[in-house]
């Protein structure tokens, strides 16, 4: 069961990993300010998820 849990978690933090990875790129090739709002609103999710991992 917890080999279960452990492939579970090992497969959300791959693409969380790379989620992470393209919203820095995002963040640092953007100007945009009209984007600021929603990279703010990834992140949040990012660490909601994040914190219901742990």
């Amino acid at each position: 069961m917890a080999q279960i849990e452990s492939k579970k978690l090992t497969e959300l933090r791959d693409p969380l990993f790379v989620i992470s990875t393209a919203l820095k790129i995002i963040k640092h090739r953007s100007e945009d300010k009209k984007i600021t709002p929603e990279i703010k609103r990834i992140e949040t999710a990012l660490s909601r998820i994040e914190k219901i991992m742990q």
